[in-house]
């Protein structure tokens, strides 16, 4: 049997979008420092193994940093030292979330008020 796009139904998403946007406010008020969206290439070092993964940095904050990988799978780690390269810095971190969008690492040091200024506008989205 032919299937033509009038006989495909439409997808009732508002469940969905609900639940993600409660995926998103969920943990906000654990959030320490406030986050900025940033786009910088860099790269992730796994600190047991010495694996580099190359990838983009889009969000930051004094405390942490999102690391999406450049590859098209995640694999799924926690609790990781990892060692993040970024332009003139390299910081040290542990892997605390591994979700669909990248690698959620808290940084061990946090970034002073004045390196996320820098870091926000040089990598802006």
């Amino acid at each position: 049997m032919e299937q033509h796009e009038t006989d495909i139904t439409k997808i009732d998403t508002t469940t969905l979008r609900q639940r993600l946007s409660r995926d998103v406010t969920k943990n906000s008020h654990k959030r320490q420092f406030e986050r900025f969206d940033i786009f910088a290439i860099g790269a992730m070092t796994i600190m047991n193994n010495s694996q580099r993964i190359d990838g983009v940095i889009d969000e930051v904050s004094a405390g942490g940093l999102r690391f999406r990988p450049a590859s098209t799978y995640i694999l799924e780690r926690k609790n990781e030292a990892v060692s993040i390269e970024l332009a003139d810095y390299v910081i040290s971190g542990i892997i605390r979330a591994t979700r669909a969008d990248g690698y959620g690492v808290q940084l061990l040091d946090q970034l002073s008020p004045e390196q996320v200024s820098v870091l926000i506008a040089k990598y802006k989205t």
